[in-house]
């Protein structure tokens, strides 16, 4: 089973950690400081879920010189998925399964676009996980999981044995879509949130209007997703919002926030762009995510 990855970051790290001590024949596809940090020290992980881990798989900043592979795992914030999947483009063959994972709702089609053969399995992952100064990886929390499903059953079931081990766990979706957009109206209330106040999820909450606009924003994605065809169960707000407020980890943040805070390029469109913009398309009023978005944009 030959395996890569491509974007060692918090996630993409993690899943690397865990399929590293499963499978001897795993490629991280890495650039200049971070690549050196994989050669010298390893992939080095600190987790809740996962316990400390300290892999030496291979390292290469040139994905054509590894051959084809089984599964890639693209790992990359969106705006970032159209190199990296170009990148590995000789590293696809035929049977070749690739499973992005990604926040958002738009990702397939810009992989579909791109892909020239090969097989998508999509996936939908529920982690706390960032990458360090040290460029190792912090995974927070006592979960893991990821979902994952496409119309091909067989990959389906050939990623989630690949993915079903100790340290993450691996669900095959009834319907991927819905997780997919499960995951993207938790996102576009979360982040969004965190990143307009500019604190954790317990000091936005804690807002004049916070628990207001918390349960408004989740609401405007969730009646966007359901304009536009998506097939979403009654409770995702309700289930959203309750899980949320009734979390332990309050002083948890966003990627979004940290990006904006940090002054990093984010993935604000990824979010509230794109979901206004397919607001639009089908006249849903979407006034708070308008206003979030107009402030961090």
């Amino acid at each position: 089973m030959k395996i890569m990855i491509t974007g060692i970051g918090g996630v993409g790290g993690y899943i690397a950690s865990v399929l590293c001590a499963n499978y001897d024949d795993v490629t991280l596809v890495a650039r200049k400081k971070r690549k050196e940090s994989l050669q010298t020290k390893g992939l080095v992980v600190h987790s809740d879920f996962f316990g400390h881990h300290v892999a030496h798989p291979a390292v290469t900043d040139d994905p054509s010189s590894a051959g084809i592979q089984d599964v890639i795992f693209v790992c990359v914030k969106n705006y970032s998925l159209e190199a990296a999947l170009t990148s590995v483009l000789p590293c696809i063959g035929d049977d070749t399964i690739v499973v992005p994972v990604l926040n958002g709702f738009t990702y397939h089609d810009t992989a579909t676009s791109i892909m020239k053969n090969g097989k998508i399995v999509d996936s939908a992952i529920y982690i706390t996980s960032s990458y360090q100064e040290d460029y190792s990886i912090r995974q927070e929390g006592r979960f893991a999981r990821i979902y994952i499903g496409s119309d091909d059953a067989e990959a389906t079931k050939k990623v989630y044995t690949v993915l079903n081990h100790p340290g993450l766990t691996c669900c095959i979706a009834e319907n991927i879509t819905v997780e997919i957009w499960r995951k993207f109206i938790l996102n576009c209330a979360y982040n969004i949130l965190t990143a307009y106040y500019r604190t954790s999820i317990g000091g936005a909450l804690s807002q004049p209007q916070g628990k207001e606009e918390f349960r408004a924003l989740l609401q405007e994605a969730y009646d966007v997703g359901k304009a536009a065809g998506v097939p979403l169960p009654d409770d995702v707000v309700d289930d959203q919002y309750r899980r949320i407020l009734g979390s332990d980890d309050m002083d948890a943040t966003s990627s979004l926030e940290r990006d904006i805070a940090a002054g990093h390029q984010s993935e604000l469109d990824t979010f509230s762009g794109a979901l206004i913009r397919l607001a639009h398309q089908y006249n849903v009023p979407v006034p708070i995510s308008e206003k979030c978005y107009k402030a961090l944009v």
